[in-house]
């Protein structure tokens, strides 16, 4: 959508038509972008497996013991 901001109708009338469909505009593209967000973790999911999301009890413990040992 292009808007002329240097041209805006005066009417009242059309001053709110015009900002609820850029309100449904802005609506619509923050539906879009958090469907795009599901598709990417699904993809991710399907490239990495569910690993990746989280870190392995047994790798935090060592970790734990490196950082305990180190003291």
């Amino acid at each position: 959508m292009h808007l002329d901001l240097t041209n805006l109708p005066s009417d009242p009338k059309l001053l709110q038509c015009l900002v609820r469909d850029i309100a449904a505009a802005i609506d619509h593209r923050g539906t879009e972008i958090g469907r795009l967000k599901s598709i990417i973790k699904q993809l991710q999911r399907m490239q990495f497996g569910r690993s990746f999301e989280r870190i392995d009890p047994d790798q935090l413990a060592l970790g734990l013991e490196d950082l305990d040992g180190r003291r």
